[in-house]
């Protein structure tokens, strides 16, 4: 086959993926996934993550029951979150301009803001989770330990008490507390990941549940999750 010949086939079997629908909305030429399918995915994955973020610390991991509450209390939060960053967006955003945008314009709009709320709110959590485990005895103990380690190397032992010694001590404490918590996160994390649940019910499309959400009053949380 010579290299014309490879090219033209590369660029009929491009334009054979581009062609498929996408299998959720059933947009046409969306290589099987459009956009916004794609982040309305990725929104839902995150939303399950954030959930498993908080439980890592604050529920029984043994406790089904327990991890499934926190990560509804969590999905809530987020969800209100998002409906409230897309009725922002509405009320700030020209209607007619968007629709001229194209057919697609609203829908890409709501799943782009999902995710970046959705986005947000994880890392929220994860830095939450990290912060809490930071404070455990397990990581204080390895930050003491650290701490006092960098005290003892030889070039500190002459002056324990400089500027020098006591921000290299300070850094290398800091340093592991947030080691071990990262660590303590990742196991509990992969604790959670590895134990057999029942699947979880397919939630209705983003589309269909953004106009109940936007009605709903947002509490506390969610306001946080915003902020």
């Amino acid at each position: 086959m010579g290299r014309a010949e490879a090219q033209e086939r590369a660029a009929a079997e491009a334009e054979a993926r581009q062609a498929v629908t996408s299998e959720d909305c059933g947009r046409e030429r969306s290589a099987g996934l459009c956009e916004a399918c794609n982040h309305w995915r990725q929104t839902e994955d995150l939303i399950v993550e954030a959930g498993l973020f908080a439980a890592t610390w604050s529920a029984d991991l043994t406790d089904q029951v327990a991890v499934a509450s926190v990560a509804a209390e969590i999905r809530t939060a987020i969800e209100d979150a998002i409906a409230a960053s897309w009725a922002q967006f509405q009320e700030i955003t020209d209607p007619v301009a968007l629709e001229a945008a194209g057919p697609d314009a609203v829908e890409d709009a709501a799943a782009h803001n999902a995710f970046v709320v959705a986005e947000s709110a994880a890392a929220e959590y994860w830095h939450e989770a990290l912060v809490m485990f930071g404070r455990g005895a397990g990581a204080q103990a390895e930050a003491r330990k650290a701490y006092a380690t960098e005290l003892a190397k030889p070039w500190f032992q002459a002056l324990p008490d400089s500027d020098d010694a006591l921000c290299a001590a300070t850094e290398a404490a800091a340093g592991a507390q947030t080691r071990t918590a990262e660590h303590l996160l990742a196991v509990r994390l992969e604790q959670l990941h590895t134990q057999v649940r029942p699947e979880p019910v397919r939630p209705a499309p983003w589309s269909q549940r953004l106009p109940d959400l936007a009605a709903r009053p947002l509490d506390g949380e969610a306001l946080e999750v915003i902020a």
